[in-house]
């Protein structure tokens, strides 16, 4: 059976980042499923699940890698996300770490008869599962839980490093206003971790940037002038587009605002 995803279409980020939340939402629920299975002994299902799990996070690293440097071909692209599944349909089991007989139904050559499975408590069948665990919460542990945002603080920091903690904040005012579920405290953290500074530090920060939230219609006012003005000067063109991101972010973060303002006077 060939590959056919030459109709698959590119992503832009955006599709990217939520296939990258949802496999590793998926995954995680996977591998707490597995842990019941593990706890109620059904040992079999268990090893499957966690499997299913690995190649979701496999997923995650595909698309957060794609988001990051881009793809040139993405046949290619998708051949490679789709090749896990691709193999389980042709060999009707999951490819690669679980070997035929341990969780599911074989076959023996020499007596030419279905073999079962082994049973829940099959030492081999729990060390499969240890170890097929140990690599889905190692693997969990490394991919950014907050990637995707990261990458796109990163571009906006590179085009005005001289007012990257701004920069930082207004950001973080923006993905909270965005997505209210994401834990405030924890994305200050890794973004702070990102760019080399204390999480206290930038939590502290923080508090103060919001304190001045409302003045962000004066600074915006602001930077439209001095925007202006360097354009005039020699060599304001090449100052005017960090200005430029500065000021498309505040108003994105002023955007957010009032429409939360409105939300609860409404």
């Amino acid at each position: 059976m060939g590959n056919h995803h030459e109709e698959y279409p590119g992503l832009d980020r955006t599709r990217l980042r939520d296939g990258y939340k949802r496999c590793i939402e998926n995954a995680v629920r996977l591998i707490d499923d597995a842990a019941l299975l593990k706890e109620a002994r059904r040992l079999r299902s268990a090893c499957l699940i966690v499997h299913m799990a690995v190649n979701e996070l496999g997923n995650a690293m595909l698309l957060y890698e794609a988001g990051r440097s881009g793809v040139q071909n993405w046949e290619e692209w998708w051949n490679s996300y789709f090749a896990r599944h691709t193999e389980a349909e042709e060999t009707g089991e999951e490819p690669g770490e679980i070997p035929q007989g341990l969780a599911h139904v074989g076959f023996d050559r020499k007596d030419e008869t279905f073999r079962p499975p082994r049973e829940d408590g099959d030492g081999e069948l729990l060390e499969l599962f240890d170890k097929e665990e140990a690599y889905a919460q190692s693997t969990l542990a490394v991919l950014p839980p907050y990637g995707f945002e990261l990458i796109e603080l990163r571009e906006v920091v590179q085009q005005a490093p001289e007012i990257a903690l701004s920069v930082l904040y207004a950001w973080i005012e923006e993905v909270m206003a965005g997505e209210p579920a994401i834990n405030e405290r924890d994305l200050l953290a890794a973004a702070a971790g990102d760019m080399g500074m204390s999480p206290d530090d930038a939590a502290d920060g923080f508090t103060k940037w919001k304190e001045v939230a409302p003045k962000l219609r004066a600074s915006l006012d602001l930077l439209q002038r001095l925007q202006g003005r360097l354009k005039q000067k020699e060599g304001g063109d090449k100052a005017a587009p960090k200005i430029g991101a500065y000021m498309n972010l505040l108003r994105r973060v002023q955007g957010r605002l009032k429409q939360k303002q409105e939300g609860e006077e409404a």
